[in-house]
């Protein structure tokens, strides 16, 4: 699964240039979340970029507009998530996007989203998960149950069974 978010923006005031926005772009890569930030000049020279390669673009959000508000800033962080989305909906990655956007370890090429899941032989990094139905140490000898330890166990295992214990009611 490969997906483009853009939540936020954030104005940078750095002490030698002029103030900018800066976008935060999530990118979630084969259940794997990597964050970078961009300007909004590295975006439209990245889409000057993906043009002159031929590939067919969508619409790019304007450079110019009337006033920076917040809501102009929101606009075109709507658009440049939604140009991201447009691009890949085409179902073919463009090298150029994962370089852009910092995506590593993907030595091959994307001509398919379904092929950024497999992993072509690698093994996983992830352990597998061993569970028990009761803990042999916390089960009581006698028949008596203790609640304290029935919570424990209904907390720890998601499964475990809840005996009702028998008790008389009186009328």
């Amino acid at each position: 699964m490969f997906s483009i978010t853009i939540p936020s923006f954030r104005q940078v005031v750095p002490e030698d240039e002029r103030p900018y926005t800066s976008y935060k772009v999530h990118v979630k890569v084969a259940g794997r979340t990597h964050v970078v930030e961009k300007r909004y000049r590295e975006f439209h020279t990245f889409h000057r970029k993906l043009k002159k390669t031929g590939t067919d673009t969508p619409d790019f959000p304007p450079k110019k507009v009337l006033q920076l508000s917040l809501r102009a800033l929101e606009q075109r962080r709507q658009g440049l998530e939604n140009y991201f989305n447009a691009i890949i909906a085409t179902g073919t990655i463009p090298k150029s996007l994962l370089t852009f956007l910092k995506v590593q370890n993907l030595n091959r090429s994307c001509d398919s989203l379904d092929e950024l899941g497999t992993d072509n032989g690698r093994t996983s990094r992830h352990q597998p998960i061993l569970t028990f139905d009761g803990d042999p140490y916390l089960t009581p000898l006698d028949d008596k149950r203790d609640v304290l330890v029935e919570g424990v166990l209904h907390g720890l295992y998601e499964h475990y069974p809840v005996e009702p214990e028998n008790s008389s009611s009186s009328s």
